[in-house]
């Protein structure tokens, strides 16, 4: 469910982001709406069922207050996480969505290490071949410059505006996925349903309260590097005053609020989710969704020349699923070993060998071509 949320949360946003709205504005409103959201939710969860706020007890090792480290962790949170969504944003923005969305199955890559480091959580071979099986599929999206070189199509992932930042957003949701993790499970001792979702909802919240403060303060500054007169305080808050920041709420009111649901939905459902597994599963499981995505930019978009995105992307996908089967569980047991991984594996690229084959004379669509951002939604 997580996965098909997130794939149609992607979707609503670019419907937005396709008016030519400014991409922080865009960002501040989505996270408003996903706080009243939280907001309704933990209400109701009060009110019918007596659950009251819950935060865990991470500064008890540092001697401060829950309230002060959940302060700080958001505040930490919001930066990486900020820059993530923002990139995310630029990235639908400069590409098409049935391209760029795919390479965020990339997060396991770096959940790998991340996740070793910081959670203890062992890597298994069965984990590896999960991740090379996605580097593959990432290399497929771009096939047809193979006949340039071996290394061409990995040269087009760093060309391509629109991948090369979901690569970076990768990176930065997979350190911010294990530090959650390490939030929502510090304290000790195991915890009733009830609590455990108390929580999710509560990170929830202070991390859509705190990026919506983010990203008010970039569109403000950004907005006042158009302003040469803005050189003081007050120069600042009359630039802040004039700008219209309701447009985008006025002229696309329905897919601005499908987008906010949608990514309070998932938010909600991942960090719940991550208390009762490892959070490399979690995370594994909703990148598979990328399949999604590349449909619905066929539907909802009409992308065209989509074959060599679709085979790309279920190749990603298998290789999420192996990563998934082959992650240890809490007790130390995976689902499947290195011998099942390697058969899939090979079923994988055998059938992605068979559909290359079958296709090599359709592909000539597939080349992506960017969009290019009006200068009013630049922020390079």
């Amino acid at each position: 469910m997580d996965a098909v949320a997130n794939a149609f949360t992607d979707a609503f946003r670019k419907k937005v982001l396709d008016l030519r709205f400014d991409a922080g504005l865009v960002s501040v409103w989505c996270k408003v709406i996903s706080c009243v959201v939280f907001g309704i939710i933990i209400a109701g969860l009060a009110l019918l069922h007596g659950t009251p706020p819950e935060l865990p007890n991470i500064g008890k090792g540092l001697n401060m207050s829950p309230e002060l480290a959940f302060l700080l962790y958001i505040s930490l949170n919001a930066v990486l996480e900020g820059t993530a969504i923002l990139l995310n944003l630029r990235a639908l923005q400069v590409s098409p969505i049935s391209y760029c969305v795919p390479f965020m199955a990339l997060t396991p890559l770096f959940l790998l290490p991340a996740g070793g480091i910081f959670l203890k959580e062992a890597i298994t071979g069965g984990m590896v071949i999960g991740v090379a099986l996605v580097v593959v599929g990432s290399l497929v999206v771009n096939r047809q410059l193979f006949a340039k070189g071996l290394m061409e199509p990995a040269r087009a992932i760093l060309r391509e505006r629109g991948s090369r930042y979901m690569l970076i957003v990768a990176f930065l949701l997979a350190i911010t996925n294990v530090l959650d993790k390490w939030f929502l499970t510090s304290g000790g001792g195991e915890v009733s349903f009830d609590v455990k979702l108390s929580r999710s909802l509560m990170l929830s919240t202070g991390k859509c309260a705190m990026l919506t403060v983010f990203f008010v303060g970039l569109t403000i500054v950004r907005l006042g590097k158009r302003q040469t007169a803005c050189n003081t305080p007050t120069a600042w808050l009359k630039a802040a005053a004039s700008f219209s920041w309701t447009d985008v709420l006025r002229k696309a009111p329905g897919w601005l609020l499908l987008a906010g649901v949608f990514e309070a939905l998932v938010l909600m459902l991942m960090l719940t989710a991550m208390q009762f597994t490892v959070a490399a599963v979690v995370i594994s499981i909703k990148r598979a969704g990328v399949i999604f995505s590349v449909l619905i930019g066929w539907f909802m978009f009409q992308e065209r020349g989509i074959t060599d995105r679709l085979i790309a992307a279920l190749v990603m996908a298998f290789g999420v699923l192996i990563f998934f089967i082959t992650k240890p569980d809490a007790a130390g047991n995976p689902m499947m070993g290195l011998g099942g991984a390697i058969m899939i594996a090979a079923a994988t690229l055998a059938v992605m060998g068979i559909a290359l084959y079958l296709t090599r004379h359709h592909h000539a669509g597939s080349t992506t071509e960017s969009t290019a951002p009006s200068p009013a939604t630049e922020t390079e």
